[in-house]
Order: C-alpha cells, then structure tokens, then sequence
C-alpha cells in the first residue's frame, strides 16, 4: 500500500479502491502504527547494533541471507559454490560481540564483512586431471600425486559437496615436503596457509584465540576461507610430529576436529565465534617422525612415505628449478652437466639447491656469465644435509 496525501482530517486515502473507484480512507493513527510496527520488525531482522543503527556490514549480511533463503548458493555458471559461513550466524556474533569498547567494534565488523563476502559462500576450485608439472618436479612424489589425482577424479561433478581424505606426508627434513605443497598450491590455483604446528601457540594458529582475550585473532583455517577466495584452499600442518608445548592438549583437539569430515562441517573459530564449514579444504601435514605423532591424529592421515630422490632424480630436479628461476629472463645462463653432477654427489636438498641456484643465477647474470659450473656457497658444501642417506 503506498500512502498519499489526504483532504479529510485524520485520514488518509490509499492505493486500495472501492468498486466505484473511491479511495479508501485509513486513520492516519493506524497507518503510522502499521509504518513503525514494518520499521521495528526490519530492524529486527537487520539485528541493528544499538551503539551503531546504520551498521551497513549488518544489513548487507541479512540482504545476502533474504536472497539465499532457499538453502542453496548463488547460481554462477560453470562454477561450484560452497557455503562456508551462514550470515545469519554473523549478524548473531555483531549483535553479541559488537557492544564493546570502539577498538574491538571496528575489529568485529571487520571480520563480519569478510565472512559475509558473497552471501558466505566460496567458489570451489576445480583440481585438474593430471599434474604432469608436479611428477616432473617432484619424481619421488609420484604417490602422492596420484592420490591427488585419484581425488580430484572423484570430485569432478560433485564440487559442491566432495569431501577430500586429509594426507600426511612423512619424509627425512630437506626431502621437498613443504616445497611439494607449496607448488601443489600454486599448480592447482588455490589459496595456501600453513600452520607451523611446532610452535607452543599451534591450537591458537589454528582456530584463534578467544575474544575474552586483548589479543584475539582468528586463526589460519578462519583466515584462509574468510579471506580466501575457494571454499577447498590447502591447509599445510607443518611438523605434525611436533606439535607439543603447553598448548598440547588444544591443538590436538583442535586438529580431531578439523581432521573429522563431520565436525569439520561445523567448527568454529575463538576469536570470530561463527561456525564455519572446513570440510572442502585440503589438509596435508608433514612429518620427520611419523612415530611421534598420536595414534588418534594418524588414523585420519591417509599416510605417505617420501624417500629421498636418487642421484638421476635430483639432477633433474635441480634442472628444472634452475629453469623455473631463468623462466622469465630474456638472457638464460645454462648449468654445466660438471656442476649438476657435483650438487648429485654431495646431495644437496632440494630446498637448499633451490636457494643456492637463485643465488647462482644472479651472480651469473652480474658477471655476464653464459655457462655456469660454480654453485654460490659451494665452499659451505662439506657434508651431506640431514636426511639424504649415500645410496650405492
């Protein structure tokens, strides 16, 4: 009904006709009372904060919820949506936890605007069938890549709803654990955060501290799927065998929780105080010790012994990273086969070759060297790095 303007004192006629064409008139009183019952029940369901009436992050949380009410995502063409945060839980947490000091206000909020991107819900990104790029980068991954690959079969179609088996990584240091998921990341096009989980504030790094505390933060898992833009982002658990400390006891439960499919569907982050949907993300820990890990936390690891590359394998790596730092130089020095043979010999990780040859490759390009046979720091080169045992 919309209102107009009347003649007849106390009334006024609205957009509603007798059969003769007549406006109906209405007491004014009563079309006042039914405007402010509609701005009352409005204000209601925006769930306004009562020290900030105009909080926009609020009413566009509850615009995105009217739009989505039929339970499922925004529908985008050739994309998978995943609904990770439920907006109706932010506005419930600004209207508990907004009511505080300026500072932690301007905090809530923004950690509301995050999660309410896109109605809460994020694109799944789809895993390719083949990561030819990695077997060559990386031959001593080989079953771990097929792994991947048999997962991302699985997953095709079904985006929206699959479930990826969490991967535990177990190898000597040095081996390529970290640098294999940073490049899975980086092949797959998805957001990466890792969570050092030898850190004594590992539980905290993963599911935030509490807002009772001055210092609350989220954690990682929070970060990588209320800043991130896909739903199945990876989430390294770096040093799984050294998660210990006085926080021991949280970050094993916190890890359970995260590890499970079903509670994974709804943990909730301390420091945010929603629950979030983490059961898309891909979890990979790594491992020196597969030993010290808890029997409850390796029975959901579907777990991966990665042996040190042989003597051809790391010649090729240390090849290919010497091309992927030279990629996009319009001048490329090349390695001599002398010094590739000499890096085999001594068995540098290829973490360490991968540092040493960007170093190599800018010293070359300062002298204007074409073909290079000296490694930077080969002089520091006197013993073989831990966990690279001489093979026959």
């Amino acid at each position: 009904m919309k209102r107009r303007k009347g003649e007849v004192p106390g009334y006024e006629p609205m957009d509603i006709f007798t059969r003769e064409g007549a406006a109906l008139l209405v007491p004014a009183s009563e079309i006042d009372a039914l405007e402010a019952a509609r701005a009352e029940a409005k204000e209601r369901t925006v769930k306004t904060l009562a020290d900030a009436a105009t909080d926009d992050v609020a009413k566009q949380a509850v615009a995105a919820s009217e739009s989505h009410d039929d339970g499922f995502g925004p529908e985008i063409v050739g994309t998978a949506r995943r609904r990770v945060f439920d907006i109706n839980d932010v506005a419930a947490m600004l209207e508990i936890h907004g009511k505080s000091d300026r500072e932690r206000l301007t905090q809530v909020k923004s950690w509301a605007k995050q999660m309410s991107r896109d109605g809460g819900y994020r694109q799944v990104q789809p895993f390719p069938a083949r990561l030819d790029p990695l077997r060559e980068l990386f031959p001593n991954f080989r079953e771990v890549i097929d792994a991947i690959e048999s997962l991302a079969a699985l997953s095709a179609g079904y985006e929206d709803a699959f479930v990826p088996e969490p991967l535990l990584l177990a190898g000597p240091p040095g081996v390529g654990k970290t640098l294999f998921v940073e490049a899975l990341a980086a092949e797959v096009g998805v957001d990466l955060e890792a969570v050092a989980l030898g850190a004594a504030q590992g539980g905290f790094q993963i599911l935030g501290t509490s807002l009772h505390w001055s210092t609350a933060s989220p954690g990682q898992v929070w970060r990588l799927l209320a800043a991130g833009r896909a739903a199945n982002g990876i989430l390294l658990l770096d040093e799984l065998d050294k998660a210990a400390g006085d926080e021991r006891c949280r970050t094993e439960t916190a890890l359970l929780d995260l590890l499970d499919p079903r509670t994974a569907r709804r943990i909730t982050d301390q420091a945010a105080d929603v629950q979030m949907d983490a059961s898309a993300l891909w979890k990979i820990g790594t491992a020196n010790d597969v030993g010290a890990i808890s029997e409850p936390i390796l029975s959901r690891l579907e777990l991966f012994e990665i042996e040190p590359p042989s003597r051809s394998e790391l010649i090729e790596i240390y090849s290919r990273q010497w091309y992927a730092h030279c990629e996009e130089r319009t001048i490329r020095p090349s390695l001599s086969p002398s010094l590739l043979s000499r890096m085999a010999d001594v068995r540098i990780s290829p973490r360490e070759a991968s540092r040493r040859l960007k170093f190599t490759l800018g010293r070359a390009v300062r002298d204007g060297v074409t073909v290079v046979d000296d490694l930077f720091g080969s002089r520091r080169t006197h013993r073989r790095p831990v966990g690279f045992a001489p093979t026959p």
